[in-house]
């Protein structure tokens, strides 16, 4: 049972409830999806801050609006397609990918289509789009083919469709997608194959898929875009100029064309996170940036869900490291340097190491952290203090001039009235403990000493008396000193040179020593030896390790007191070659009015108060013995830290 008490001390503590708290609104956010958009505004800023150079050998043929106002309305003939596949085939284009559905027979001019369907042939590198979409709202997804005379001279087929998440803003493709099964590659994937520069970790055969789905549209692989820059930010060369030659020749040579519509009234815009609803980005552009995205190896993966959650948790988690540990200004700055540090990492994935993990419910959990951790330990400082005003009211009874006029409506504010009330009850029993050492100093230590001055001079009742009045003395004094220790102020310390005290103790128990014939042992540096403290205590205090030892020590031994540093601290040693005290009772050893089995009579207050004095200058008072063995005892002190002008004038 007692192993498990730090357990279940832990289970009821404030760090366990509010980790509880915390993973679960990381869970819950992450798992739910609820805060998608703030992941998306993420990546979005990311995208946008970080902008590359465009790719040299990717050109834009647009059909914008000075095309438009010099070819007429739009639809166009066929033939003026043909003629343009045949200038970027005579310019050495790599490949030509028509953004350009001809899904019907031209109307106006059916001998167009063979046109066309002839420069298809004779370029032998243009890929033509498949078009996925509705026969009606919420209806049957149709696969859109080109013409059966175009179909067949095409290089390839690629898929034009840009993926929009719930906002209406396209981040992603899927490289496969298909009615029935994911058939199709993308069109920019297919552009990529033809030109012979799909990436060999790239699938060029359509993905198996477990279950058939005839009417149902199927996906796989889904990616998002690394976008090069904001919309125009590829190289561009108006439909109209392409057509007509006005261009450097060489212009188009081993370069990849996409030719599509970039005019707003064509209707083939979409938003981006480069360009958000002010500046949509012509769905040309985006294949392009499609394109570069494979060919670099730029497409971003997102991250598991399983992997999502996992790390949500562990960030959530991470505040609680500090928090426990900083006051609340430190505590507030180190959670939104690590909120900061989040977001930043998830807008910089996705840019240096192509992955996307959403993090906003880590982000929220982060969020509330601070405050989550500030209501625990509120709760807990409220209980605390209803404890303890209970206790002081039985303790201390009821004050009638100290109680508050009224108090607050607050919870908490009524507490801390109530603890201002304890605080002015303990002001004044320590006045009331002042006076009682003042008595007790001259009302009381005064007569005794007078009494046993007068014992001296009445030989018969000398015996008798002087031990009685004598122990009574040294208890009142020993009580004094003890009180004294207990109330220290250590804004009152002074730089002591610590070797100077030990050796005035030694000299002050020389005499005891010579009565008892044990030889005092010093082994104690020339250089000083810098403590901060009170002299007469830790004077008081060695003296009694001091005293002790002499007492214990047998005639014709000898008592050793050593120095030594180690680190920041300095620790000094009594030791004696008395009877050793056994393990029960070093451990009650420095209680007050304790004393070890076979002891000398005494008040039991003298290693109580060495205790004391070294636990109020920050250090620590230890005894290492056994029957029969040297009895050693250790004071250890931290050092002064003085620059050698504060150390002269104490060492003069």
């Amino acid at each position: 049972m007692h192993r498990l008490l730090p357990l279940l001390r832990f289970l009821r503590g404030d760090r366990f409830s509010t980790a509880l708290i915390l993973l679960l609104v990381a869970l819950l956010a992450s798992g739910s999806g609820l805060l998608g958009r703030v992941d998306n505004l993420l990546y979005d800023l990311g995208q946008r801050l970080h902008s590359r150079p465009p790719p040299a050998d990717i050109v834009i043929v647009a059909i914008d609006e000075n095309s438009l106002s010099k070819l007429g309305r739009w639809p166009w003939s066929r033939r003026l397609h043909a003629a343009l596949v045949d200038r970027l085939k005579a310019d050495g284009a790599r490949v030509i990918g028509l953004d350009l559905v001809f899904a019907e027979p031209d109307a106006s001019d059916q001998p167009a289509d063979a046109v066309l369907a002839e420069a298809i042939v004779r370029a032998r590198n243009v890929v033509l789009p498949v078009l996925l979409e509705n026969s009606r709202v919420n209806g049957q997804v149709l696969e859109t083919l080109p013409l059966p005379q175009l179909l067949e001279p095409a290089a390839a087929l690629g898929r034009v469709h840009a993926e929009l998440d719930q906002d209406g803003i396209a981040r992603s493709i899927f490289l496969w997608e298909g009615v029935g099964a994911p058939v199709w590659p993308h069109f920019a994937q297919a552009v990529l194959d033809t030109a012979g520069q799909l990436p060999a970790s790239f699938s060029r055969v359509p993905p198996a898929t477990a279950d058939a789905m005839p009417f149902a549209l199927v996906r796989q692989t889904q990616r998002r875009l690394s976008f090069l820059g904001p919309p125009g930010h590829v190289q561009t060369l108006s439909y109209v100029q392409a057509l007509t030659g006005e261009f450097t020749p060489g212009t188009f040579r081993d370069k990849i064309v996409l030719v599509g519509a970039t005019a707003a009234g064509l209707g083939d815009l979409l938003p981006t996170p480069v360009s958000g609803l002010r500046q949509p980005m012509p769905g040309v552009e985006i294949h392009a940036n499609a394109v570069e995205s494979i060919r670099s190896g730029r497409l971003v993966h997102e991250v598991s869900p399983l992997a999502t959650l996992a790390a949500a948790g562990l960030m959530a988690l991470v505040p609680l490291f500090w928090l426990p540990r900083l006051n609340p200004l430190g505590g507030l700055l180190a959670s939104v340097a690590w909120f900061v540090a989040v977001a930043v990492a998830a807008i910089a994935l996705p840019l240096w190491a192509y992955v996307w993990m959403p993090v906003s419910g880590a982000l929220l959990a982060i969020l509330l952290a601070y405050p989550v951790w500030s209501w625990r330990r509120l709760e807990s400082a409220g209980r605390f203090l209803d404890h303890e005003l209970k206790r002081l009211r039985q303790q201390l009874g009821p004050v009638a001039d100290a109680q508050p006029k009224a108090l607050s409506h607050d919870p908490f504010e009524a507490r801390i009235q109530q603890v201002q009330v304890a605080a002015h009850r303990l002001r004044h029993l320590q006045d009331e403990r002042r006076e009682t050492l003042a008595f007790i100093s001259h009302d009381i230590r005064a007569p005794l000493a007078s009494a046993l001055m007068q014992v001296d001079a009445l030989p018969a009742a000398q015996s008798r008396l002087r031990d009685s009045l004598g122990q009574a003395l040294t208890l009142a004094e020993d009580f004094l000193r003890t009180s004294r220790a207990e109330m220290m102020d250590a804004t009152r310390f002074e730089e002591l040179d610590f070797a100077a005290l030990l050796h005035q103790a030694i000299d002050d128990a020389y005499a005891a020593a010579r009565d008892k014939a044990v030889q005092l042992v010093r082994q104690l540096p020339d250089e000083p030896v810098w403590v901060a403290g009170e002299f007469g205590l830790l004077h008081r205090a060695m003296l009694n390790l001091v005293l002790n030892a002499v007492h214990y020590a047998p005639a014709h031994s000898s008592v050793e007191v050593s120095l030594a540093i180690a680190g920041a601290f300095v620790t000094a040693s009594v030791t004696d070659h008395g009877p050793g005290i056994a393990a029960d009772d070093q451990a009650r050893l420095f209680q007050r009015f304790s004393r070890a089995a076979g002891q000398v009579a005494g008040t039991g207050l003298g290693l109580y108060f060495v205790r004391t004095v070294a636990e109020k200058h920050g250090g620590s008072v230890a005894v290492a013995s056994a029957p029969g063995e040297p009895t050693c005892f250790t004071l250890r002190l931290p050092l002064a830290e003085l620059s050698s002008s504060q150390r002269a004038p104490a060492a003069q």
